[in-house]
């Protein structure tokens, strides 16, 4: 009868330590993972030794304002493009969309990816936010004055020239691909350096949100 009573106990035992480093293992595979910084670069992320503040500045987010206090309280990806940009804006976006679609909604709700128009003469603000949600619904369009885009893409280290073609009028812009990376007090945390890679972009999303 002892012998039964301790088989049943030892079978309970071994059953609990197995249902524990199974549950420990499954942990260990969904769980958040922080990343160090040689990892973020070899990714393709590098963030700042130290945050960086940036200059004040009011836009235009579709019929709203947008300044530095729309950037507080979230993580936000920033990327400098045009709309008539024939190929790289939006493969650019196209991935940005991607890397969003992996992130938890948990992180996902804590993330705002955002496009800064650097062709206002072309770019309107009602053009900019259909191009932008085109990608994905909570995508934001932005526009506003050149002079003010220019100054904050000096603070991003986002540089962008107008290149004019030589046989019309017409123009392209030559511009950084990289993405700016906001943190949830306003300022610059970091960037994804171009080529971009959906789930690479969201593993560091995930890291930097879960860990900063």
């Amino acid at each position: 009868m002892n012998n039964k009573r301790s088989i049943r106990i030892t079978v309970a035992s071994c059953l609990l330590i197995v249902s524990m480093v199974a549950g420990l293992f499954v942990y260990s595979t969904i769980a958040p993972k922080e990343l160090t910084a040689e990892e973020y670069k070899q990714i393709g992320f590098y963030k700042l030794v130290r945050t960086r503040q940036l200059n004040t500045f009011e836009l235009i987010d579709g019929s709203d304002k947008f300044t530095n206090e729309d950037l507080k309280g979230s993580w936000d990806i920033l990327f400098l493009g045009f709309a008539s940009c024939p190929d790289m804006c939006p493969m650019t976006m196209k991935k940005m969309a991607m890397a969003n679609s992996q992130l938890s909604p948990e992180v996902s709700s804590r993330v705002n990816f955002r496009m800064i128009s650097i062709d206002p003469d072309r770019d309107t603000p009602e053009k900019m936010q259909q191009y932008a949600k085109a990608f994905n619904p909570n995508f934001s369009g932005i526009a506003g004055k050149i002079e003010i885009i220019y100054k904050l893409a000096t603070d991003l280290t986002l540089p962008f020239v107008p290149v004019v073609n030589s046989n019309n009028s017409s123009y392209d812009m030559d511009h950084s691909m990289n993405l700016a990376v906001i943190d949830p007090e306003g300022n610059y945390f970091g960037f994804f350096k171009s080529p971009h890679t959906p789930d690479k972009m969201s593993e560091v999303l995930t890291s930097i949100v879960n860990f900063n």
